[in-house]
């Protein structure tokens, strides 16, 4: 997909209550804003640029390696004022524009395909995410004519009498016809109740020059969710769980309590294998098939191989050969484990007998 995606990721989070600037918090072990990298990446967009500000040095680090690029806003303006921090380290930009928050960290590739898709196809010159919330305070409301053509995206703070009630919220995010971007952009004014730019002015400049404006409504709601506070870091986390969870069971895993296993976005698990509780598997782990991982076991960038068994132990940086077994009770880091071989007091079997690779339990006489 030729488009470019500019990642917002300069706010502070001051709720959050954290000297870590609030993208860098992690959700199942991977930074926030690696989330939504990820998610534009897998959508197939070819170029991202993220915006940094509080903390840039960090969040930087973090997507040192993710084949990014970046533009500093040394003074947070608001949404409008970062995207043209971006557009002048980019310059003048053409195709598709994903404009996206590093807050929200639930967008779906899929989501983002068709709003690319939908901007492409209708030429319009900006395609707004918007969904239908049950209560939608605090988001800005799409406000639509008559025939239901967008006019206008009205923050919260500053919606008219009687538009608080309109249920259909702005998300945050955006595609916009590159060309129009570029040529508007520096109209917008900071003549509201925070003194900021916001990007959201410009569903107003575009209708009002005769340009097409399109909302999208989100399938799922919860993709919608931003990251405000520690409150909202952990629901997002538990939305996130149980969509990986739901993925992975209806590829063939067992669960035995989905609510008490955390599986990482970049992890893979084969068929078969079943996943007891308090299992974590992070980082950049694979699980073969026929594994049976848990209780009380934590896997970090490690390869297990088929019809392995880890019981209530630790593996990190490691690889297990097909058939090993770990545990109970053990601490596997940075080793290579051969196929067949027991690690922990599983080394002892069931009658007492010594495996003859780890000596006598017993100890020497």
């Amino acid at each position: 997909m030729s488009a470019t995606a500019i990642i917002l990721a300069a706010g502070e989070g001051t709720r959050m209550k954290s000297a870590l600037p609030k993208v860098a918090h992690r959700i199942l072990g991977v930074p926030m804003v690696s989330h939504v990298v990820d998610a534009a990446r897998t959508a197939g967009i070819t170029r991202v640029v993220v915006v940094t500000g509080h903390g840039a040095e960090t969040v930087e680090a973090l997507l040192a390696d993710a084949g990014v690029g970046f533009a500093r806003q040394e003074q947070r303006l608001g949404t409008g004022h970062a995207v043209m921090c971006a557009l002048e380290s980019t310059g003048a930009l053409e195709g598709p524009v994903v404009v996206l928050a590093g807050d929200v960290p639930l967008i779906r590739p899929e989501t983002l395909r068709s709003l690319v898709d939908a901007q492409v196809s209708s030429g319009a010159a900006c395609v707004v995410l918007s969904a239908i919330f049950p209560d939608p305070t605090g988001y800005g409301r799409i406000v639509r004519d008559e025939a239901g053509a967008v006019q206008a995206i009205v923050e919260h703070r500053d919606l008219a009498p009687g538009q608080e009630a309109i249920a259909e919220g702005n998300v945050g995010i955006y595609c916009f016809d590159g060309a129009a971007l570029s040529a508007h952009l520096h109209r917008l004014e900071a003549s509201n109740a925070q003194s900021e730019y916001y990007l959201t002015d410009l569903v107003a400049l575009f209708v009002a020059e005769g340009l097409r404006v399109e909302a999208v409504v989100a399938d799922d709601v919860d993709e919608s969710h931003g990251v405000n506070s520690r409150v909202q870091l952990a629901e997002v986390g538990r939305l996130l769980q149980r969509r990986i969870n739901e993925r992975h069971m209806l590829a063939g895993v067992t669960m035995t309590d989905p609510a008490l296993v955390w599986v990482g976005p970049h992890v893979t698990v084969g068929r078969d294998t079943v996943l007891e509780p308090m299992t974590f598997l992070l980082g950049e782990s694979c699980v073969g098939s026929d594994c049976r991982i848990g209780p009380d076991a934590r896997v970090t960038d490690s390869c297990v191989g088929d019809g392995c068994v880890i019981d209530a132990s630790v593996v990190a940086g490691s690889s297990l050969g097909d058939g090993a077994t770990v545990g109970p009770l053990a601490c596997v880091t940075g080793a290579r484990i051969e196929a067949g071989s027991v690690v922990g007091t599983g080394a002892v079997t069931c009658e007492g007998e010594s495996d003859p690779r780890y000596g006598d339990p017993a100890g020497d006489e």
